[in-house]
């Protein structure tokens, strides 16, 4: 399967790691920040209370940053890596970075575009058709 283009069912449950990362992250961000706010007047103290668009919005900014950087410099997220999954740019080579960027919008304002690679001959969801990459199995490094 090395090489061959990943299934939705695979991209599906990298996706779902990668998202995880994200909401462990807008949940860190809150509790520290609770924290520090318990630091600074542990008197009156109260848990903050964030409108919902704050922690999707902080979710996205994370999400769309950390899948930036990672398909930029290796193609893997931690999703792909434990599914054995990497990121394509054009003719099969490294993501650039203002690609790797339009990507990660894209994932994070339309996530369920994943599931058109369930339906498309080649596998490649909304997202790689828009920005021209592909998904692949991919567990070797090359040297």
């Amino acid at each position: 399967m090395q090489g061959k283009p990943a299934g939705v069912v695979t991209r599906t449950i990298a996706g779902g790691i990668d998202y995880a990362l994200a909401v462990v992250a807008v949940g860190s961000t809150y509790a520290g920040l609770a924290a520090l706010s318990f630091l600074y007047n542990p008197v009156s103290w109260h848990w903050p209370r964030w409108p919902f668009i704050v922690l999707l919005v902080l979710g996205g900014v994370y999400l769309g940053g950390y899948l930036t950087a990672c398909w930029a410099t290796s193609g893997k997220t931690l999703g792909g890596q434990v599914m054995g999954t990497r990121v394509l740019g054009r003719h099969g080579g490294r993501v650039r970075l203002w690609r790797a960027a339009l990507r990660a919008l894209v994932v994070v304002v339309f996530p369920i575009g994943l599931f058109w690679s369930a339906v498309n001959r080649h596998s490649r969801s909304v997202q790689d058709i828009v920005t021209g990459t592909e998904v692949v199995y991919s567990w070797r490094t090359a040297v």
